[in-house]
Parts: C-alpha cells; sequence; structure tokens
C-alpha cells in the first residue's frame, strides 16, 4: 500500500493481574493503519475488541510490545506527554455517546478545543462548523437530554472531528441507536472516510463490518483473520 502508515503496533499485548488470577486480554497483535483506512474490528464480546481500541487511543497502554502512532513510540512518552498526544491525533466516538449533560451540544464539540491556545471565538466558530457538517447546528444551543439517540452521536462525532484527528476511533458508534440511526451514523462515518479521514471502528455487526476496507476479527484477544 502506498499510503504512510500512520499506526504501526509490534507484538502488542494487554494483560489485567488480580489477586488470584492473570487475564489475557490482548495477545501479540501486530497491525498498521494507514493514512485514509477504514478498519473495522470485529469479534464475539469479550474477544479484547475495545482493550485494542482502548491502547490504539491511547486510553490504556499495552503490557508488551511496541506501539508507533505517526513515529512517535508511544511506550517513551510519559502520562502528560500521551495526554498531550491524544488531545492532537485521536478523535473518539463511543457507544454510549459521553456528552456532559449540563453543557450545551455546541459546548460539548468546543471543549476539546479547550486544551488549545484558541480564543473561546475561535473554539465555538470551529465547533459550528463540525456541527454544520453532521448536520446539527441547528441544535447548537440544546442540552443532550433535548436530543434523540442519534442526533447525541451526530453531535459526538462532531466532538471527535473538532480537533482535526489524524484517526477517528469509533467503538461500537451504533449499539445504542435503532436500525435506521445506525445506517445514518455508518453511512456519516462512509462519507468521513471518503473525504480521507481514518476510522478504526468496533462493531460487533458482520453488516457494519463489511463496510471497511479492511478487516480485523479477533477471538479471545488473538487476531484470527485480517485483510
Amino acid at each position: 500500500m502506498s499510503a504512510e502508515t500512520l499506526i504501526k503496533l509490534e507484538n502488542i499485548s494487554k494483560s489485567f493481574n488480580s489477586d488470584t488470577m492473570e487475564t489475557h486480554a490482548v495477545s501479540n497483535v501486530n497491525l498498521e493503519v494507514y493514512e485514509g483506512d477504514y478498519l473495522a474490528i470485529s469479534g464475539p464480546s469479550g474477544c479484547g475488541k475495545s482493550t485494542l481500541l482502548s491502547m490504539l487511543g491511547l486510553l490504556e497502554i499495552p503490557s508488551s510490545g511496541k506501539y508507533y502512532l505517526n513515529g512517535h513510540e508511544i511506550q517513551q512518552l510519559d502520562a502528560y506527554q500521551r495526554a498531550e498526544l491524544r488531545n492532537r491525533e485521536i478523535g473518539f466516538i463511543f457507544q454510549a455517546f459521553n456528552l456532559i449533560g449540563d453543557l450545551t451540544v455546541l459546548e460539548n464539540v468546543a471543549l476539546p478545543l479547550s486544551y488549545r491556545k484558541m480564543t473561546k471565538l475561535e473554539r465555538n466558530e470551529r465547533a459550528m462548523a463540525m456541527l454544520e457538517k453532521v448536520n446539527m447546528a441547528q441544535r447548537a444551543d440544546h442540552f443532550p437530554s433535548q436530543l434523540s439517540g442519534g442526533q447525541q452521536q451526530r453531535v459526538a462525532v462532531a466532538r471527535g472531528l473538532v480537533i482535526d484527528p489524524s484517526v477517528l476511533l469509533a467503538d461500537e458508534p451504533t449499539g445504542n441507536l435503532d436500525s435506521k440511526n445506525g445506517d445514518a451514523i455508518m453511512e456519516l462515518l462512509d462519507e468521513l472516510n471518503a473525504e480521507g479521514k481514518t476510522i478504526c471502528m468496533v462493531t460487533h455487526d458482520p453488516r457494519f463490518a463489511e463496510r471497511g476496507m479492511r478487516r480485523v476479527t479477533l477471538e479471545d484477544g488473538v487476531v484470527i483473520d485480517s485483510n
């Protein structure tokens, strides 16, 4: 593939320890994500999909192996540096939307920009542009409780895009939506990828997994198929 490598995982594993046992959530995963990719990560419940996505998003640190993001070796960074890199490079879309209830739609979308050296006017202009992109500008002054599930997820997509991330990570983005709204969110992700946005999506729905340009299937934390 001629596109530049954005993410590279080398023998990545993640274990969780308790007093009585060690659980291997992800084992020896090797993976490359290229600029402009649309990667679907699928597999049964509990197979390690969300753990893998959390590591891709720097929310979890691998127990072993190496992770490179835009040439940065993540293991060499401290918590502050990882947070800074995450805010600059990675956008998130969560199954549960994760909008803040006492902030307006506009304030929710602008929130990730509060860590940038931008004026409030600049943050709001950028957030409004993203709301227009997902057809939610007319709801800018509403609160999340005043929106449907599909509308909340559109706002969450706008929030993920507002930092202009190198990669957009979507964790079961249709999981809390009915089929009509789920299809609409998937169409939005398709459009974003067609515009050049790199997307890594976790889904348990084989219909949605098939929409990815590339697919990775996990079982018991191990990649059993990739293309």
